[in-house]
């Protein structure tokens, strides 16, 4: 996959990531983009059943079965906190359904 192909994937993936969190955010940030750095609890007002339900559907979007996959990727789930942790997580996910 060429440079601007990759870039161009990572830039979906983010969207789409945004889309998922902006949908289950108690209180959205009024920033955009989204920055890596903000807390999903504190920053994005995710509560954990959010956040359960907000992974269940990043699974479903990349067509992964999540504890699966990030038991093979080596990610604890459970070390997921920021934005930037889930975009991150999102693209690992992408490279692995193509």
């Amino acid at each position: 996959m060429g440079e601007l192909s990759a870039a161009a994937t990572a830039e979906s993936v983010e969207s789409k990531i945004t889309d998922l969190v902006l949908e289950y955010a108690l209180h959205p940030p009024a920033e955009r983009p989204l920055g890596p750095g903000l807390s999903l609890r504190d920053d994005i007002g995710l509560d954990s059943f959010s956040l359960v339900s907000l992974m269940l559907r990043l699974g479903e979007e990349f067509n992964v079965d999540l504890a699966e996959e990030s038991t093979r990727l080596g990610i604890n789930l459970g070390e997921i906190a920021t934005f930037g942790d889930l975009v991150r997580l999102g693209q690992a996910f992408s490279e692995t359904a193509r």
